[in-house]
């Protein structure tokens, strides 16, 4: 599969879903300057219905989205110019583990932060855990202490 250059977008989003289309780049950066934005069409585009439940276009902060997304199974890569934050579902499959490898091996090394299980509480949003990039390590480095640390690929594509 050819990768598209993740520099060029606000998002990737590697779906949680059984379809052909697993890893989705999204929101062109001479489009969007905001990730929010890019975040807010994502959720109109493929899921448009539950955009409008929630109003999705009064959602203040990236996570508000992203809670969502990750409910759905989807793992949520934003990028900016030097670093990224990848936001991981408690349950991801082999198919999303090899797509999320893939993506990483594309692009060149970058302190990359992961959040894991983003969870809502007395509407508030917390991550389960975080894990920060390491200097030096590769973007596949990163994500093998993150994998090693966290056991999340469980369950089967719905």
């Amino acid at each position: 599969m050819r990768m598209l250059n993740v520099n060029d977008y606000k998002l990737v989003v590697i779906t949680g879903s059984n379809e052909d289309e697993i890893i989705r780049f999204f929101g062109k950066t001479d489009e969007y300057r905001f990730h929010l934005d890019a975040l807010k069409d994502y959720l109109y585009t493929y899921y448009n219905s539950l955009a409008e439940a929630i109003n999705a276009d009064n959602k203040k902060s990236n996570n508000e989205i992203i809670i969502y997304l990750n409910a759905f199974g989807d793992i949520v890569y934003l990028h900016s110019k030097g670093y990224g934050l990848l936001f991981v579902p408690k349950q991801i499959t082999e198919k999303q583990k090899t797509a999320l490898y893939d993506l990483f091996n594309s692009f060149e090394r970058t302190p990359i932060y992961i959040d894991y299980n983003l969870t809502r509480l007395d509407d508030e949003i917390f991550l389960e855990g975080i894990v920060n990039y390491v200097d030096g390590n590769e973007n596949n480095e990163t994500l093998d202490n993150f994998f090693d640390k966290v056991a999340c690929v469980k369950r089967k594509v719905r």
